[in-house]
């Protein structure tokens, strides 16, 4: 009888056991089909924030910073694999941990840990950034692993640099240059970039909201880009460095010191300079200074030529895919610009003083053409430029525009080295479409 008894309770104690334990790590079938474990967690360290602010600190006497509904994201080194975790803190419960995979028994294992403050979306399978995510984070963690109970130790520092732009309230710019995180997949323990230009207003207090991220371009490439005008700095190696803190100026047309006119943007060593064309009914766009030239043809696509006469030879199809390397590769909206828009450019926008040609009275101030060519494109920017600071829109090659709505026709604008006076003005154009010597290209670009 005593040894039925002892039995019993011998057989109970397993099952009540077994039970406890399933009802911790795999409270439900979705979890054990994925093979995911949840068990309490111990969260030793800080976040330390910019400027020497502590964003979340566990505390010494238990009186942690940290708030219901805080995540944080682990990655596990569990030998050569990677384990991936999301801990949530409630101040009832502390810190619960859900990971899938198996984790070995053991102290002082490596983890890397990510804290994440104004995300766009986050769950434990995806995490959405933006510009003004702050992320923190200590790829040199350590944790301690003993049945089923984790300490993680760890201080998270910030990931990127960061900055502000101050100016009048309400001002709306767009930033170039700055590359941002936009995901982080926990399962993956990887983050996903993009170097979109990014939207700022100032407020009422006289900046903008912190920008979050780093240089996209090697010489530190900074453009400003407003609603009449652009401009484009290089930076120094003091200006967003990882950790930093720190604020600009917005420039302006009266006060732009070590700013440069125009946006640039660099492609494998090349810069395109854009320039804004403000007063256009469709909206605010910027165009090219000059007709692509072959250094920025090939630029994109690694290979050819590097000089500074036009690319030629290409047809409305070829320079669509020209455009959709290049925002490939810059994550910004090039684009062919409509005819409307490449009037109101050529003939000097806002700025227009009614000339025959586009920016003189006089055709050979300002274009190639028969009178002048040598029955060969030339060197762009050779020649003045237009009111706006746009160069060759009337003669030396002209240039493709997207067709009026409704209409499947290519028309090319501003004449070309091989004719006329009268086929250079602005106005007129050619419905065609063929890979001539003498048609070429000049792209638009939209903050977006």
């Amino acid at each position: 009888m005593k040894t039925f008894v002892k039995y019993f309770l011998w057989s109970f104690l397993c099952v009540f056991t077994i039970i406890a334990c399933d009802s911790l790590e795999n409270n439900d079938d979705e979890s054990l089909k994925k093979g995911k474990h949840i068990c309490k967690m111990l969260f030793q360290g800080t976040v330390n924030g910019y400027e020497g602010t502590t964003v979340r600190d566990a505390g010494t006497k238990g009186e942690s910073t940290w708030s219901d509904g805080d995540m944080v994201y682990i990655a596990f080194h569990n030998g050569d694999a990677i384990v991936s975790g999301t801990a949530e803190y409630s101040t009832s419960d502390g810190w619960m941990v859900s990971y899938d995979g198996d984790l070995a028994n053991g102290a002082s294992q490596r983890c890397e840990v990510r804290f994440f403050v104004n995300t766009t979306f986050a769950n434990e399978n995806l995490v959405t950034l933006n510009s003004n995510t702050e992320i923190y984070e200590d790829s040199e963690g350590t944790f301690n692993y003993s049945d089923g109970y984790i300490t993680v130790n760890a201080t998270l520092v910030p990931k990127v640099g960061r900055i502000r732009f101050t100016g009048n309230a309400n001002d709306q710019i767009h930033i170039n240059g700055i590359t941002n995180y936009s995901t982080f997949s926990p399962a993956g323990n990887r983050f996903s970039t993009t170097t979109a230009m990014i939207p700022l207003t100032v407020n009422a207090s006289g900046s903008t909201p912190y920008v979050y991220g780093y240089f996209t371009y090697e010489d530190r490439k900074l453009g400003v880009v407003g609603s009449d005008f652009a401009y484009t700095r290089n930076c120094s190696a003091t200006v967003l460095q990882t950790g930093d803190s720190g604020y600009m100026k917005i420039p302006s047309k009266t006060s732009h010191n070590n700013w440069k006119t125009g946006l640039f943007i660099p492609v494998n060593g090349v810069d395109f300079k854009m320039l804004p064309v403000a007063g256009y009914s469709g909206g605010f766009f910027l165009l090219a200074e000059t007709e692509t030239t072959n250094a920025q043809y090939y630029a994109v696509y690694s290979t050819g030529a590097n000089n500074q006469y036009p690319k030629t030879s290409i047809n409305y199809a070829d320079c669509n895919s020209f455009a959709t390397k290049l925002n490939y590769l810059t994550g910004l909206k090039f684009y062919i610009p409509s005819r409307d828009e490449w009037l109101f450019a050529a003939t000097g926008g806002l700025l227009s003083q009614g000339y025959t040609y586009s920016g003189s009275n006089t055709p050979g101030d300002v274009a190639w053409y028969a009178g002048n060519s040598q029955n060969s494109a030339n060197e762009v920017k050779k020649l003045s430029p237009n009111e706006l600071g746009f160069y060759d829109m009337s003669g030396n090659v002209a240039e493709y525009t997207t067709p009026p709505s409704g209409n499947t026709n290519v028309y090319v604008y501003g004449g070309h080295y091989n004719q006329s006076v009268a086929c250079i003005k602005p106005s007129y154009y050619e419905i065609r479409d063929t890979r001539e010597s003498y048609f070429g290209l000049r792209l638009a670009l939209k903050c977006e």
